[in-house]
């Protein structure tokens, strides 16, 4: 009986750090990756928020050098390279 209390209580753990997360990109369309950005960007000090940019436009262009004989296919891959990703995973891959 410990052992299903315990399993329990752990699951409930997970799930509600999980809805504890930070927002993330969503890079499924234009507004929605706009309405995101937004939400991420929301409570930023304005040094956060420059930060933050930068780290989105160094990844852009990383992306796109490594897809620059395809353009089509860069835009997706910096759509797909950003989507999912809280800010700081975003400043993280920047640094990379």
């Amino acid at each position: 009986m410990k052992k299903i209390t315990y399993l329990l209580i752990a699951c409930a753990m997970t799930l509600f750090l999980t809805a504890c997360g930070a927002p993330t990109i969503d890079a499924s369309s234009e507004e929605a990756m706009k309405t995101s950005m937004e939400e991420i960007t929301k409570d930023m000090s304005e040094a956060e928020k420059t930060e933050f940019g930068m780290a989105i436009m160094a990844v852009s262009m990383q992306v796109a050098m490594e897809n620059m004989g395809n353009p089509e296919k860069a835009e997706g891959a910096v759509q797909d390279a950003l989507d999912g990703k809280t800010a700081q995973e975003v400043i993280e891959m920047s640094k990379e």
